[in-house]
């Protein structure tokens, strides 16, 4: 995964640097690929430290700003948000998958064979 980070106002230290990918990089565990990247915006604003994380997963974006006095503080509070909408995200898509996978259905376990060799009527075609 490819993470862009980007410091407005502020010098990006090796430190900052080195949380943020830590922080970041554990969402690997919900989507990985060559098409996942993400862009962490670090400013400061007066006596506000702001941060915000923007994820890419092909076509779908997912935002998480948040705001505090304390840099790391900031990036824990948006990685938290981002982590959350994540976690939805990956299980609507989990039911998703689910609910399709229950709606096919099996052909053999409509017609049972037996029943077919004793009634008069007899099946010619089935379509899908």
């Amino acid at each position: 995964m490819q993470i862009n980070i980007t410091a407005r106002h502020l010098k990006l230290t090796d430190t900052i640097d080195s949380y943020v990918r830590k922080k970041v990089s554990k969402f690997n565990k919900f989507y990985d690929g060559s098409d996942v990247y993400s862009h962490v915006i670090l400013s400061v604003e007066k006596n506000r430290q702001i941060t915000e994380i923007i994820f890419h997963i092909g076509k779908i974006s997912f935002r998480a700003k948040d705001q505090s006095k304390d840099l790391y503080a900031s990036i824990d509070l948006a990685s938290d948000k981002l982590e959350k909408r994540l976690k939805k995200h990956k299980e609507i898509s989990k039911d998703h998958r689910r609910e399709e996978s229950q709606k096919k259905v099996n052909l053999e376990e409509v017609f049972s064979y037996d029943v077919l060799d004793d009634s008069r009527t007899k099946i010619a075609e089935i379509k899908r």
